[in-house]
């Protein structure tokens, strides 16, 4: 009978970290906290953007129907595009 296989050997444990972290570090640190917190501030304006953009498209669209209602205007509504 043939023995069953060897475990493979265990793999070394990590050194552990100083408990002093490099000053540079700590300022990289700062830094990328800095910049996270610049991209979420304009992250959330762009979207806030977009929402009042979609609803001021969608109020001049309906003001230009009510304004075309008025002139007894009659415009064709637009086609929906076909996908191929």
């Amino acid at each position: 009978m043939d023995a069953p296989p060897a475990s493979p050997p265990a793999a070394p444990a990590p050194a552990p970290r100083p408990s002093k972290v490099p000053e540079h570090e700590l300022r990289d640190r700062a830094r990328a906290a800095k910049l996270r917190a610049k991209a979420a501030k304009a992250r959330l304006k762009s979207n806030r953007l977009e929402a009042k953009a979609k609803l001021l498209s969608e109020k001049a669209s309906y003001w230009e129907q009510r304004a075309d209602d008025l002139d007894g205007v009659v415009r064709p509504q637009p086609q929906p595009s076909v996908a191929k």
